[in-house]
This record gives structure tokens, sequence and C-alpha cells, in this order.
């Protein structure tokens, strides 16, 4: 089967916050503008007026009516002035606008508007923002849920208040499918839980039987009870770490804080010695301080379920090597082993549960359980990290987790 084509990048866009104050901004703009040439051609179909020569004339000798004398005194009465130099007029010829046509109205009308338009673009953009960011407030939330219910936490809820629209009806909807989710992992775990001990009782018992008939019984009979009782432990083992794995996926985190995974990974190691030499497998570190946010119970079972995850899958004669550093962006442990070739698409499976790097039969002398890289991945999540798995060149795999910061 052909693999589907890898997606094109995406093309930079602006916010959708950005967007609204733009398209705002726009459209106050244009309306603007549309009103303006509508005020200028409105202004275009006025009637003439007579206008002064210059602000000079009008200032030095402005134009009067004579107005005829009193009958009863025979003074004259005050000269009215023929002209108004309206607000815009001055005592200084400077500070003055001279308006002498029609031309030069609708020119000063053009340069007011101008401005004025300018100021209406401005401030419609700053309404158009904070118009846009009270409106799609809410969609804040609906996106830190997301993000929680992302690393495993699906008991947030967003239960957005307000009145009834769009953006509410999304959060209910969002609250509705966590509910369910929520449900549904409370029910697999239980699940778990509950196969588990079922099944660890009789095992446990059958183990203690088998104990029993080994001490007993005579040489012809004992290779099979040791079978017996090798199968035996394998089940149990089984049970435990799907026991595990439970506990991991409801594990609370309340007593998270600083945990140093290179102190952690150096006392692993220590531990890890008495199995890795007798398979001939050799540990090297390379343990830089790499401090990080979280349970140091469930950390330290991360490495042990890393480290003997990366023994058990060697070969006579392999290496594993194991590094924590804090250099780089972001802190990061990586182990690292030798052994059989891995192809991508294998690795990519190798976090399922009960599937190993040869599939599912395995010889029963194996102590591989198929679960330990699930527990890594429940324990990765638990703490917002990221699991990368590679094949190394020329055989052997390996598993880096990075923290944030």
């Amino acid at each position: 089967m052909a693999e589907p084509a890898a997606a094109a990048p995406k093309a930079f866009r602006l916010t959708v916050r950005a967007r609204l104050a733009l398209t705002y901004a726009v459209l106050l703009t244009v309306a603007g503008a549309v009103l303006l040439v509508i005020v200028s051609f409105v202004v275009g179909l006025l009637p003439s007026y007579e206008f002064a020569d210059s602000l000079a004339a009008t200032t030095a000798a402005p134009l009067t009516e004579s107005i005829p004398a009193d009958a009863m005194t025979g003074e004259a009465a005050p000269a009215q002035p023929l002209s108004d130099p309206g607000l815009l007029a001055s005592t200084t010829t400077e500070a003055a606008v001279v308006v002498s046509s029609r031309a030069d109205i609708l020119q000063l009308l053009l340069w007011v508007s101008a401005g004025a338009l300018v100021l209406l673009a401005a401030g419609g953009a700053w309404a158009g923002w904070l118009v846009a960011g009270r409106m799609l407030r809410p969609l804040q939330e609906v996106n830190v849920a997301a993000h929680r219910a992302a690393r495993g936490h699906l008991d947030h809820r967003i239960a957005l208040g307000g009145p009834r629209d769009e953006i509410t009806d999304l959060a209910d909807t969002f609250d509705g499918m966590l509910d369910a989710l929520e449900r549904s992992a409370d029910a697999d775990r239980r699940f778990a839980a509950n196969a588990s001990h079922e099944l660890r009782t009789p095992l446990a018992t059958t183990r203690a039987m088998l104990d029993v008939a080994l001490s007993a019984r005579a040489t012809p009979d004992r290779q099979l009870l040791e079978r017996l009782r090798e199968t035996n432990e394998r089940s149990i083992a089984t049970v435990e770490a799907l026991l595990d794995l439970a506990a991991v996926d409801s594990a609370e985190t309340d007593g998270s804080g600083p945990v140093d995974l290179g102190a952690v990974a150096a006392s692993v190691v220590d531990d890890a010695r008495d199995e890795a030499e007798p398979a001939g497998v050799r540990l090297s570190t390379t343990l830089g301080a790499a401090v990080v946010e979280g349970d140091e119970v469930l950390l330290r079972q991360l490495v042990v379920n890393l480290v003997q995850n990366a023994i058990r899958h060697n070969e006579a004669g392999g290496f594993v090597t194991v590094t924590t550093d804090d250099t780089g962006p972001a802190p990061f442990l990586r182990v690292e082993n030798g052994g059989a070739e891995l192809d991508a698409s294998t690795v990519a499976t190798l976090t399922a549960p009960f599937t190993r790097g040869g599939g599912r039969t395995r010889d029963a002398a194996d102590r591989g359980r198929g679960l330990g890289l699930s527990i890594v991945a429940a324990i990765v999540a638990r703490h917002g990290a990221e699991l990368e798995l590679s094949p190394r060149p020329g055989g052997g795999l390996r598993a880096t987790v990075r923290f944030s910061r």
C-alpha cells in the first residue's frame, strides 16, 4: 500500500482576533470613504458663491452697508459687515485659512476628511481588537481544557456561563465529550485492576502449591514442575505489570516536585548491574544534572522500565547507554541498547500493550512481558513529556524522553 503524501506546511495566517480587528477597521474605513464621496458630491452640487479675492482685502477693508440716518436723531447707524469671517478667522494672516472659491472648499473638505478617516481607521482597529478579544475569551478556556485533556487530565470542565450562543454550545459539547471520555477511561482502569486482582489470587495459590510439590516430589517429575512454576511466574509478572499500568493511569500527581533525573538514573543503573552482568550486557552512563517537575516514584519506575527493557531485549556482548542532560532546549533522558535490527514500523507499535520487538510469541525463558514501554508511555503522558522511539543504526533501540521546562 502506498504511503500517504506528507502534508504541506501550513502558510502563516493572522490570529482570529487580529483578523476580526482588521475586518472592523476596514469596514469603518470603507464606510467613512463612502460618506466622504457622498459629501463631496453634494458639495459639488451646491450653487456658486462670491468669494473674497484675498484675506488681506477682507481684513483690511471689510465691506460695509450704509444705513440711512435716523429720522429722529439725524445720526447714521453703525455700518454692518457684508461677510462673516467664520470660525477659522484670526487676527493674524498666518493662522487664517483662505477660501476664495468652490475648489478651496472642496480641498479643505478633503484634507479634513482624510485626517478624520485616518483617526477613524486607527480607532476602529483599536476598538475591534478589544471587542474581538472579549468575544474570543471563552475560546481560550476551551483551548486550556483541550490541552489538559490531551495530557490525560479528563476531570477538568469548562462550565462556561453567560448567554446562550455558539461558543457556550461548543463549551457544553466539549464538557459532554470529556464526561464520556472520563467514564470510559475509568471503566478501562477498573477492568484492568479488577482483572489483575482476580487473576493474581489463583496464580499465587498455584505457585504455593507448586512450591510444595517441588519440595516433596521425586526427581523425574521435578523438571515438569519447574517448567510449570516458570510459566506461573511469567503469568504473575504479567498481572503485576497490568496492575502497574492501571496504577499509573489513576495515579495522583499532587506530590509532584523537582526530581533530578541524573541521580535517579544512577541509582537505577547500579541496581540493574546484577541483571546485566549474567546476560553479558555492558552498562555505561553519561549522567548530567537534569531537574524536572514530576512524581519521583513514577519517574523512577520510568527509568527502571527503560533500563530493564534495554537489558532484556539485547544480545550477548551487547551494551546499554543511559544519558541525562539539561543543556539543550529541554531536559531529557535517553536509553540506547544494542540488539537485533528493527524497522520503523515495528518501533512505532512498541508502546502498545503486549507488543514486543519480535512479535507476541516469545520464548518461555524470556522475561519480557510486552508491557514495559506501555507503562513508560503512560508515565510520560502523566508528566506532559514526549517519548521518542527510533531504531538504532546497526541494531537496537533508542528511547528518548523529553520534558518541558
